[in-house]
């Protein structure tokens, strides 16, 4: 039951967002795959932090992944919402009913103008929730909808890891890692 999750990372993304997610799950032993999305592994965070990913997103667009979550973060998502490969991986993830992930301005700037919420409730950061189709979910943390999981932001970046964790790997293993980051 080895579960394998990607973590797409563009210069200017949100790194507690990215960061808390890939901790959660690491702390779970589930395999994160930490990519670059570009032609170097270093990537800056938006508040100027270097991060070195484990690949780039171009060695990615074969390989089959449980979970993909976006970090939001900007211009991080603009980033993100350009790169064809992430785009050909979400779409396919959304076709077979698997599972993804977006937080702050990823749900309305990479999902919503590809189709990825369509027909789903969804949340995101208060700035660009009015890029949503609709806002009747604004005001919630985390927001899941079938295979689609969103979040507000960094401040619910843990909850929004560990509510993706619950539903990949049961609740057991949601609770062990939250007792591990006493929460």
């Amino acid at each position: 039951m080895n579960k394998k999750v990607l973590v797409p990372l563009a210069e200017g993304f949100e790194m507690v967002e990215a960061l808390g997610v890939v901790d959660v799950f690491r702390r779970a032993g589930v395999e994160v795959d930490l990519v670059a999305i570009g032609e170097e592994l270093k990537v800056v965070s938006s508040h100027q932090v270097p991060v070195i990913a484990d690949k780039l997103i171009a060695d990615c667009a074969e390989e089959k992944y449980d979970l993909i979550v976006l970090p939001g973060g900007i211009p991080g998502a603009d980033n993100l919402k350009n790169s064809e490969v992430l785009i050909k991986l979400l779409k396919k993830q959304n076709r077979e009913n698997k599972l993804y992930g977006a937080i702050c301005a990823s749900p309305a700037v990479v999902l919503e103008p590809h189709g990825l919420l369509e027909g789903k409730k969804a949340t995101c950061h208060p700035l660009f929730i009015e890029k949503l189709p609709s806002q009747e979910h604004a005001d919630q943390g985390v927001v899941v909808d079938s295979n689609c999981v969103t979040s507000r932001g960094a401040g619910t970046s843990i909850d929004f890891g560990l509510e993706l964790l619950g539903i990949l790997m049961g609740d057991e293993k949601k609770q062990e890692v939250a007792r591990q980051m006493a929460i």
